[in-house]
């Protein structure tokens, strides 16, 4: 009997969020300023102190300011980007370029390789999301934004969490479902080694096509939980991080976890905590609401629906896992 782990966590960690009273038009812009590679604590502190100044000054109000991961132990790391949101491109652009902002937009510059990026949110039904940065215009998919921007601020760090939980190690055969750009999949890859073989799966050829560039040595698959494409008994590990959620049917993507996990193996997923246990969701909800439309929105606030413990309990009875640890 495989052993089955639940971890809870707080999706995305804390994040403040300024208040806002005024109406925002259908289109908003977006401002992301990466300050995770800023090694001078008193600089990222300075120039976060200077955007929650004067960006309100200019009709804006920050969504994410900053934030420094309660899993980091020891030096000071920032693991958040700076978002902030003006109603349109006009107010972006004349804060960015303000007295105000200048010198802040040097401490940024000196510490960081990357450079401003502007999303223009998209019209109510509109795909397409107009990418902007400093060096002119380029193109992205949503699944490369998805990547560049959402997977460090909130998803990598859970990745090696979720391959602790699961206990994988050298030469093991694992399995990441909902696998999206391949985040638990390559914390995988660095437990198995030379010796070992990972499998990611995911619906979403777009999100498979943005991790096929990351590794050739993982075997990207389309396909969903409910069906997985493989034998009984292949993996000695299946995780999924943040994935459980989205499952059409949860239990039925459960029991094909533990089907192809080998007799003594090990399936570690991670779900969201409950809503209060994530302040300031809601305003980047909002935000993605603004720039891929509703169902993308959606999807992001549907994680808190297994932040209750016992509803998680129950559901791995359904599924038939008898031996479930629910962690947070």
């Amino acid at each position: 009997m495989a052993k089955s782990t639940m971890r809870r966590t707080a999706y995305p960690p804390r994040i403040p969020c300024s208040p806002c009273d005024q109406r925002r038009s259908a289109m908003s812009t977006y401002c992301f300023f990466d300050v995770r590679e800023i090694t001078d604590q008193a600089k990222v502190e300075q120039y976060l102190a200077g955007v929650f100044a004067t960006v309100e000054q200019y009709g804006g109000r920050y969504l994410v300011l900053g934030g420094k991961s309660d899993l980091v132990e020891g030096d000071w790391q920032p693991v958040y980007p700076v978002i902030v949101e003006f109603a349109d491109s006009e107010r972006a652009q004349r804060w960015y370029s303000s007295p105000e902002y200048e010198p802040l937009k040097a401490l940024r510059v000196a510490g960081t390789r990357s450079n401003a990026v502007f999303l223009e949110g998209a019209t109510p039904g509109s795909e397409q999301t107009a990418v902007q940065t400093r060096q002119g215009e380029t193109s992205k998919t949503p699944a490369e934004i998805y990547d560049s921007l959402f997977v460090p601020a909130l998803f990598r760090q859970w990745g090696p969490i979720v391959a602790a939980e699961a206990r994988i190690g050298r030469g093991d055969r694992v399995i990441d479902i909902a696998c999206g750009t391949g985040v638990l999949a390559l914390a995988a890859l660095n437990c198995v080694g030379a010796e070992g073989e990972v499998v990611g799966l995911d619906p979403n050829p777009d999100m498979l096509c943005v991790a096929r560039r990351k590794s050739t040595r993982i075997e990207w698959r389309e396909g969903r939980a409910e069906q997985i494409p493989f034998a009984d008994e292949s993996f000695d590990a299946a995780v999924s991080q943040f994935g459980l959620m989205f499952f059409d049917d949860r239990a039925a993507g459960l029991r094909e976890m533990m089907r192809v996990v080998k007799s003594g193996g090990r399936l570690a997923v991670a779900v969201c905590d409950s809503l209060d246990q994530s302040p300031g969701y809601a305003a980047v909800a909002d935000m993605l609401e603004r720039l891929f439309g509703s169902d993308v929105a959606n999807a992001f606030r549907a994680p808190f629906v297994l932040g209750n413990a016992e509803l998680l309990r129950s559901l791995c009875a359904k599924a038939g896992i008898e031996r479930a640890e629910v962690k947070r």
